[in-house]
């Protein structure tokens, strides 16, 4: 991957699961022992075998730390795994598990403090979601997927998870008939959505393809089912609130206390009906202070914070 990076996913007979069986403490430490060929042996194999630093944020992850040597290891904390359906007892204690090993556990929400705290780390860090700015700020045309009738486009992209609220999406569709609402994600977890002519659901699409769809659209939403999903919602600090004002798109949101705190140019709502109001008033005027908002989050300082912290800045 782009002559520098090395990508590799190992094929394994079982994995973590919240299933009979796989959803054992068993599974949870030792399934990459089951993975042909063996993960270590194969990093070792390509000349990594010694580490300055090891940065993880999955617990199914946690077996390097115990079979790799390494100086200084990060965990990161990207959600209240609590919250999920799949989360399981063994999911915890290999929380707790991980904790003991690595030299500090970052979170990305202020939310999430708290449950960092109660792991037992011995030393933690609020590290924000960021973006990569210049890759969604660069203009590039629209995708070939977007209708020539200038039809609005109302943006989706990312996961369709237990947070997502279909209902107000469906409504907003049934409300917006001349709105075409695009959805990037897993169709097959879109199936509430296929009765309505003006929702497209158009599947999974590459990283670097999403600045296109993004710029060409007239707003972005992130419709969280905050009250079916309390726990999991507050500690969400969305990834694609930056991509979106990165790109110059307007954002209408569900309301959570994360989101408040930002401080961005999104627009918050607590109802279906303020969410199809807001996609009907948001404007292309606030284009530019999208961008200002996204430009001060670039991945960038992100990363130098997290250097500076571990005091591998100079390394």
């Amino acid at each position: 991957m782009d002559k520098n990076l090395w990508t590799w996913v190992p094929a394994t007979l079982c994995t973590p699961y919240n299933k009979p069986l796989l959803r054992t403490w068993l599974v949870q430490r030792h399934w990459s022992a089951l993975a042909l060929p063996d993960p270590v042996s194969m990093l070792a194999r390509a000349g990594f075998d010694d580490f300055d630093f090891i940065y993880v944020d999955s617990t199914t992850q946690a077996f390097w730390w115990r079979k790799l040597r390494y100086k200084t290891s990060l965990f990161r904390l990207c959600d209240n795994p609590a919250g999920y359906p799949r989360y399981t007892p063994a999911v915890q204690k290999a929380l707790v598990d991980v904790t003991q090993y690595v030299d500090a556990l970052a979170y990305t929400a202020p939310q999430l403090g708290d449950f960092a705290e109660s792991l037992g780390s011995k030393r933690s860090l609020l590290l924000q979601n960021g973006v990569n700015y210049p890759l969604f700020s660069h203009p590039v045309p629209p995708p070939m997927e977007y209708s020539e009738e200038s039809r609005p486009v109302v943006l989706y992209v990312g996961a369709l998870d237990a947070w997502f609220n279909y209902s107000w999406l469906q409504a907003a569709a049934e409300s917006l008939p001349d709105h075409d609402f695009v959805i990037i994600g897993p169709r097959e977890a879109a199936r509430g959505l296929n009765g309505f002519s003006n929702v497209r659901v158009l599947g999974p699409r590459a990283h670097e393809s999403l600045p296109g769809y993004m710029q060409h659209a007239r707003v972005g939403i992130i419709p969280f089912d905050t009250a079916a999903c309390p726990d999991l919602v507050r500690g969400i600090n969305p990834l694609k609130l930056y991509e979106y004002m990165a790109a110059g798109l307007p954002v209408v949101a569900s309301r959570w206390k994360t989101l408040e705190d930002l401080g961005s140019p999104a627009t918050l709502v607590d109802s279906v009906d303020e969410f199809v109001t807001a996609i009907t008033s948001a404007s292309a005027a606030r284009s530019d202070e999208c961008k200002r908002f996204a430009a001060l989050h670039d991945w960038q300082p992100r990363v130098s914070q997290m250097l500076n912290f571990l005091s591998l800045e100079h390394a």
